[in-house]
């Protein structure tokens, strides 16, 4: 087998493919340039707590949104198995022969918390170790730090929760964002004047604090419009159920139902509250509809992507 055929691969599950996973990408890429060999990633269609944890954290992208990242990110080869038990229970050793016999692998790549096989039994250290004694290419890329933190998925999660989407945005390398089809709601925005979509994410996605942010809503064929999004309970109206996610599109005239499109979280304007009135409410809405389009002034558009 040439080296043309073979791929230094990237390891992880890349929730988010933030920063730090684009660290560990052009890592992979810049190994793949000095061997000769292609650019890929190895890693898994659901999330490895599912299986060895008992449930996944909440999550920051599908798998999906994963592969479409990786190829902008220039990875060439994308290999995203099932983690299963089977899988799991893999040694090291095990582990790195599959990826030989299997995968063409050449060499691979990982971040420094990086840990594999059974029960979690290796580190980057020990695959440093396995690839010298097979006779791979390895490599591991230093974290990447944003204010003095490590960028990881957990970082962001926690941001989001807190209603932080800048500083997500800054740790992700793009606003966080959720994509969905648009259901049908009970009309009220549109009886007030101010039509709204409500969106429903993926199923195990992570939702962003309870509150209202300035957003930016992409259609399928990339056309984009400021919106203001609220994520919560709409305790003007009602005092129970489940929390929707209800998205204003300033300017826009049409109909989207059964359309998918895609909602990017620029900034957390203030908490949801219960008005009084419906008027009050319009007025409000009012304000938070100027200061997204001031607060969008600033937002560069090539951070957004086209993702499926």
């Amino acid at each position: 087998m040439s080296r043309q055929e073979k791929v230094i691969y990237a390891l992880g599950f890349f929730d988010g493919v933030h920063k730090g996973h684009q660290a560990i990408l052009e890592t992979a890429r810049q190994l793949a340039r000095e061997t000769g060999m292609r650019p890929g990633v190895f890693t898994y269609e659901n999330h490895p707590q599912s299986v060895v944890g008992g449930s996944a954290p909440p999550l920051l992208t599908t798998p999906e949104e994963r592969r479409a990242l990786f190829a902008h990110y220039g990875m060439e080869e994308i290999v995203m198995i099932p983690f299963d038990a089977h899988f799991s229970a893999q040694t090291p050793e095990e582990f790195l022969r599959m990826l030989i016999e299997d995968y063409r692998c050449g060499g691979l790549c990982c971040g420094d918390n990086f840990h594999f096989g059974a029960k979690a039994a290796g580190n980057a250290s020990l695959l440093l170790e396995l690839c010298q004694k097979l006779g791979l290419f390895c490599r591991v890329a230093s974290p990447v730090l944003e204010k003095g933190k490590t960028v990881s998925s957990t970082l962001i999660r926690t941001l989001l929760r807190e209603g932080d989407a800048q500083e997500a945005f800054r740790c992700l390398g793009r606003p966080f964002s959720l994509a969905g089809e648009i259901v049908h709601g009970d009309g009220r925005g549109h009886r007030l004047g101010i039509p709204t979509i409500n969106l429903t994410p993926p199923e195990g996605a992570l939702w962003p604090r309870v509150g209202v942010y300035a957003t930016l809503t992409q259609m399928e064929d990339g056309e984009t419009w400021p919106s203001l999004t609220n994520v919560g309970m709409r305790p003007t109206f009602r005092t129970q159920g489940e929390a929707t996610m209800e998205t204003h599109l300033t300017g826009f005239q049409g109909n989207l139902y059964g359309r998918r499109v895609r909602v990017w979280f620029w900034a957390y304007l203030r908490e949801e509250q219960k008005f009084e009135n419906a008027t009050l409410l319009v007025e409000q809405i009012a304000k938070d509809t100027k200061r997204t389009q001031q607060l969008l002034q600033s937002l560069d558009r090539s951070d957004i992507y086209d993702l499926p």
